[in-house]
């Protein structure tokens, strides 16, 4: 890989000598205010006293592959091209976890990667197979470490770049059985009567904290030994114990029994103060010098707004607006932000490092957030040669490893089994992720484009009631 950047990077005793970006899936400003207020949070306290911060309004779908993958690159689902969790095979009959290679644009890895710099990548949403680039990746299918029979699974082939480093960073994976009484007591005080209920969630939370856990130790490890210019950790397990939890999380909704309310009630406090620990090692760890973001890709319904847990589908919990909070050389201290959107992620990246962001990306520069002038963008880093680390179009997920991403996804409830005809899977897929994109037209204002996928699809799909409605708001748009 040559060492010669593409376009100069602007550096100066403003710019941060680095920038850590962390995601906290899901998290919103309305469960985080109150923690706050208690003193609960007080590492993203202190990033809030000492920086900007402010909400981020998501684009729709909210979905996290497309959010997660639009925060990554600036660009909207048209242009990244990731649309759903799961995609067709590109070469059977069946489907498969939405894959790095799905995605068709250059992510800030992938830019910084051609610019000469240095990053280190982790569990980051629809990141395998880990990409090539100048660093180190670790893919969201990493912490996968349980098979079926509980045993422990070998790392999933491709899950890290470079691949010599896949014995060093296993060492680092979490097993749910390693995580005794006192890792659950902060979330289920009266775990020790719970465990005797039948149906009881706390193998779920373990499990759950074995995930983030994995990602935060492999984070630590890699950022306090290298050297590297932007880092980007990737935290599941708001949205995660949301989808879980929030039922039980009060006021007590009706439809919950005071004995779950009762034993379940801590777990999302526990898991936003959990991640603020983790937070406040990550800071220390980056140094004085590192501007630190923290950021959602969307909110979660927490109050009377909750939809009934026995009929909503997971996304209808998902609130519009996220939330960013920075602090750390180059961010302003006490800036607001107003209008901000997962849109601007990139772009203010890029400034931060010195590095213009592009006139195709939609989003801007969070002016009232970092102390930096924009530089003139660029036309596009597609256009830019050289090596990135992308994937070459060939690059194939292996299907066992794609079946246990799968699963995960299926006990999660964002989608259904396969079913026996693979075939009629693939085409119900492909027509959902067409809707998908219809969607993320509408949303950015591209109505005929919109209307005209929508018109095209099947039937069953076109004439249901959101298919009816989206063509109607198309309409109504045009």
């Amino acid at each position: 890989m040559s060492d010669s950047p593409v376009i100069t990077r602007r550096t100066g005793p403003d710019f941060p000598r680095r920038v850590l970006l962390v995601g906290w899936d899901a998290a919103d400003w309305q469960m985080i205010h109150p923690l706050v207020d208690q003193g609960l949070m007080p590492s993203l306290a202190g990033l809030m006293q000492r920086g900007s911060w402010g909400n981020l309004a998501t684009t729709r779908p909210i979905l996290s592959p497309i959010l997660w993958n639009t925060i990554a690159t600036g660009k909207r689902a048209d242009q990244h091209g990731v649309l759903g969790f799961t995609e067709p095979e590109p070469d059977g009959p069946g489907v498969r976890p939405t894959a790095s290679t799905s995605r068709r644009c250059k992510a800030l890895w992938n830019i910084l990667t051609q610019a000469g710099l240095r990053s280190h990548v982790v569990g980051w949403y629809a990141s395998h197979p880990a990409e090539p680039i100048r660093g180190t990746m670790v893919s969201n299918q990493f912490e996968q470490c349980i098979a079926q029979d509980g045993s422990v699974r070998p790392v999933p082939a491709g899950s890290v770049h470079p691949a010599d480093r896949v014995e060093e960073l296993a060492e680092f994976r979490v097993h749910p059985g390693e995580l005794g009484p006192e890792a659950i007591l902060p979330f289920v005080p009266e775990a020790a009567s719970v465990v005797a209920r039948t149906g009881h969630r706390l193998d779920k939370v373990r499990h759950m904290l074995a995930q983030t856990a994995t990602i935060h130790a492999v984070a630590t490890h890699l950022i306090s030994r290298d050297d590297w210019d932007f880092a980007a950790v990737y935290y599941e397990g708001i949205d995660r114990f949301g989808h879980e939890f929030m039922e039980f999380h009060p006021p007590r909704m009706p439809q919950v029994s005071q004995e779950d309310f009762q034993a379940y009630r801590h777990c999302m406090t526990g898991i936003y103060r959990f991640h603020d620990m983790l937070l406040d090692t990550l800071r220390q760890l980056a140094g004085p010098d590192t501007a630190v973001i923290v950021m959602s890709d969307h909110g979660y319904f927490n109050d009377h707004r909750r939809p009934d847990p026995a009929t909503a589908g997971p996304v209808e919990w998902h609130r519009p607006l996220g939330m960013l909070a920075a602090a750390g050389q180059g961010i302003r201290t006490g800036g607001k932000l107003y209008g901000a959107g997962i849109l601007d992620v990139t772009p203010t990246v890029l400034n931060l490092l010195g590095l213009p962001a592009a006139r195709d990306m939609a989003g801007r520069v969070l002016a009232e957030a970092i102390q930096l002038d924009e530089r003139p963008r660029i036309d596009s880093w597609e256009l830019e040669p050289g090596d990135c680390g992308m994937h070459p179009p060939e690059y194939r997920v292996d299907p066992a490893e794609a079946q246990a991403t799968l699963q995960q996804l299926i006990d999660l409830g964002y989608i259904q089994a396969p079913g026996p005809d693979q075939e009629k899977t693939r085409r119900d897929t492909l027509a959902g992720n067409q809707f998908q994109l219809a969607h993320s037209c509408a949303d950015a204002g591209q109505y005929a484009k919109a209307l005209e996928l929508v018109e095209s699809l099947d039937p069953s799909v076109r004439d249901a009631c959101s298919g009816q409605l989206l063509m109607a708001s198309c309409l109504l748009g045009l």
